[in-house]
């Protein structure tokens, strides 16, 4: 027999227990955290803010940790090994309770319309966040599972099945990232900036014999239009042109069902 106590652990190998060959400093990290209540929730929540406040060039998983009081090791055990992967859970927290499956309206339209209203309603509350949408919600698949489920039930009932099905969801997830990425992607410069002074001058250098157009509607797409501004969105919102994308694509979707046989 070997003496040990009844529910004792064997030792490893090396004759050490594993808890015991743990590095001081990691046990320190989980112990703090477990002491102040540290969950998954608590440092997602704390990382947008800290975007909030200093934007992503001011967001650094140390920057993170002394904002919580713990050490950076403490955050990785609540959100995984890596940067990366706490970047793809504040994406998804932004957009995962957008609607349940179970909550959709008749009309699959009306989910569409539903669905881009509140996706964009969610992301201009932490504007700053707005371009971690796209790089960083393809590595945080199951997360997403809620809202992919409503999107995919709602061209379902549009008419679409097989690969039509799926390019069609690939078409609204482009168009309901795509936009908001950009609308919020300006820096927001200073009016009166030096560097707005050159934006305006640039503009007004253009020879009208070569952008007749251009100059044209230069008046009404001026902070009111991607590309010909220096405006965010989270200050001059491009609200019109969002609501035109959303009723192009139900058409654009009604077309392609009628237009297009189905396929297993």
């Amino acid at each position: 027999m070997s003496g040990l106590p009844k529910n004792s652990s064997a030792p490893s190998p090396d004759g050490q227990d594993r808890a015991a060959r743990k590095p001081a400093s990691e046990k320190r990290y989980v112990g703090r955290a477990a002491a102040i209540g540290l969950t998954r929730q608590r440092v997602v929540e704390a990382a947008i803010a800290l975007i909030d406040d200093e934007g992503l060039a001011g967001f650094s998983v140390r920057a993170l940790a002394r904002r919580l009081n713990v050490y950076p090791a403490a955050l990785y055990w609540h959100v995984g090994g890596d940067k990366t992967n706490l970047l793809a859970e504040i994406s998804g927290s932004l957009i995962a309770s957008l609607m349940r499956p179970e909550d959709l309206p008749d009309d699959w339209r009306d989910t569409i319309r539903i669905l881009f209203r509140r996706f964009r309603a969610s992301v201009h509350q932490h504007p700053r966040a707005a371009p971690l949408l796209g790089p960083h919600i393809r590595s945080n698949g199951a997360p997403n599972a809620p809202w992919v489920e409503v999107i995919l039930k709602a061209l379902t009932q549009a008419g679409f099945e097989g690969q039509p099905l799926i390019d069609a969801f690939n078409a609204v997830v482009g168009a309901l990232e795509g936009y908001i990425t950009m609308e919020l992607a300006a820096d927001g410069a200073t009016e009166g900036s030096e560097w707005v002074q050159a934006f305006d001058a640039g503009l007004d250098t253009l020879e009208a014999s070569r952008f007749p157009l251009v100059r044209q509607h230069l008046p009404q797409m001026y902070n009111r239009s991607f590309v010909m501004r220096w405006k965010s969105g989270d200050v001059a919102p491009l609200t019109e042109g969002y609501d035109f994308l959303v009723e192009t694509l139900i058409l654009g979707l009604e077309a392609q069902v009628r237009s297009k046989p189905s396929s297993a």
